[in-house]
């Protein structure tokens, strides 16, 4: 197993103030940003934007963005991400439906039109592939040039993300199974 040491067991100075500063805002810290606290002032810039794009943004309304974590968690096999996002989802609004037909794969059956085209967005960054002219136009529309911006960050954040749980052996939370098997 490749997991890091908690920096929590005997933290210096600068990892106890970084995560009472996250914890204040998101609240429990475990998992990928306990590991990654093993760096305080990288986990502070990564925790900076991934702030932004879930607490800070107005451009990507959030069912949207919760859409595309559910759906890239599915793509990536990052189960840590889907236990971790199910709960913001329903939040946002996502009907239970939506989200088990994400889990399964099955979601082409329920997709509003520009939910489609967000997932559609979304595999383009995932396969790293332009996108398409139509595709870029109507997510514009959609969204305005901002919230497609945000996009394509949110998917290489949670890409990024993903590596991280993967690589240092993050188990899911306490309590969670693997949903997808």
């Amino acid at each position: 197993m490749a997991r890091l040491p908690d920096p929590m067991d005997a933290p210096t100075p600068a990892v106890a103030e970084l995560y009472q500063q996250l914890a204040a805002h998101r609240g429990r810290i475990d998992g990928m940003y306990r590991s990654l606290l093993n760096h305080p002032e990288l986990t502070r810039h990564v925790s900076d934007l991934g702030t932004y794009l879930r607490f800070g943004s107005g451009s990507l309304p959030g069912d949207l963005r919760e859409l595309t974590i559910l759906w890239l968690a599915r793509q990536l096999q990052a189960g840590y991400e889907w236990v971790k996002h199910v709960p913001p989802a329903r939040d946002a609004g996502l009907p239970e439906e939506l989200i088990e037909a994400l889990r399964t794969g099955r979601e082409e059956r329920v997709l509003t039109p520009t939910q489609k085209a967000v997932i559609d967005g979304a595999g383009c960054v995932l396969a790293r592939r332009s996108l398409p002219q139509g595709l870029q136009d109507a997510l514009i529309a959609a969204l305005g040039l901002e919230g497609l911006i945000e996009l394509v960050v949110l998917c290489g954040f949670y890409q990024m993300i993903a590596g991280v749980i993967f690589a240092f052996d993050v188990p899911l939370p306490a309590g969670a199974g693997d949903p997808f098997v």
